[in-house]
């Protein structure tokens, strides 16, 4: 199951909310409800937040194997 509750995390202990993250790299808003629905985004998109956060990917997703169909 795909997660991003480590960006979720990861934002708030920066002091970011996702739409301001949304608007700093370009992202529009269809994307930001598919991060909010845990939806998979392109690698791109979060290579991009990586980036502008200046985290490892780890801080952005995480993937748990076990909930897995």
């Amino acid at each position: 199951m795909l997660s991003y509750a480590p960006l979720k995390t990861t934002l708030k202990e920066k002091g970011i909310v996702l739409s301001d993250l949304r608007e700093s790299i370009g992202l529009n808003a269809k994307t930001q409800a598919i991060i909010n629905k845990n939806e998979p985004v392109s690698l791109a998109t979060i290579i991009k937040i990586c980036q502008e956060l200046q985290v490892p990917i780890e801080k952005v997703i995480h993937i748990d194997y076990k909930n897995e169909n």
